[in-house]
Parts: structure tokens; sequence; C-alpha cells
């Protein structure tokens, strides 16, 4: 039983020093573009703002960002623009979002809100 039981920690202990190391900090600023077909925002982030501008039908969304660790950082909601509806009661309100996975220029993000609860991709294009 004491052989098991050492030989599940080696094997957890190994395979963790082997998994891949998130480098969360690359992404904390710059300029980004998601990596699904058809969404063509521009995406902008400083420390600790996000604007997210839409060439084709110019809405811009405004977030402020709070990192509350190396890879979560929570997104609220501070200005829509040029959106063709009413859209205010979205202002205020949060996205929880945690960097599971950073491969070169890319990051994938789980999104997590009231409305959402998805992973997003990235690409890092500055």
């Amino acid at each position: 039983m004491k052989k098991t039981v050492f030989t599940l920690i080696i094997l957890l202990l190994t395979l963790s020093s082997c998994a891949q190391e998130n480098n969360c900090a690359e992404f904390k600023t710059g300029e980004f573009r998601y990596a699904k077909e058809g969404m063509p925002e521009k995406i902008v982030r400083t420390e600790n703002m996000q604007i997210e501008t839409n060439p084709n039908d110019k809405i811009v969304v405004k977030t402020a960002i709070e990192w509350t660790s190396d890879c979560e950082y929570t997104m609220t909601y501070k200005e829509i623009l040029y959106h063709p509806k009413d859209v205010s009661s979205v202002i205020g309100k949060k996205i929880y979002c945690e960097i599971v996975e950073t491969n070169g220029n890319r990051v994938k993000v789980h999104a997590k809100s009231d409305t959402m609860d998805e992973v997003l991709e990235f690409i890092k294009t500055d």
C-alpha cells in the first residue's frame, strides 16, 4: 500500500512538472484579435482597460480590467458606443476570465458571466 501511494505521488509530481506553464504576463497588454472566423474585432488592452472595436459596424466596447492573479482577471463593462440597441443594462456587468492556455502568440481564455461560459481563443498581433 505504501509503495502504491509513494508511486502515485511521484507520478503526479512528474506529470505536474511536465505540464505546460502558461506565460500569462505576455498577454496582459497589447493588441489582439479573435482566432475564430467571423469575429473581426480589434482589441487593444492596457494594464487596466480593454477597448474592442468592430471595424464593420463601428461598435466600440470599453471594459475595465482588474487582475486578480497572474492568470485571472475581471472585466467590467464601462461603455458601449455606436450600438444600434439600448445596451445600457450591460454597463457595470462583469466577466470573470482565466487564461487556461498560452501557445506562442495565442491565448485561450475561459470567460464566464451570467450570460456566457465559454473558452475563447485570441491571437496577439503586436
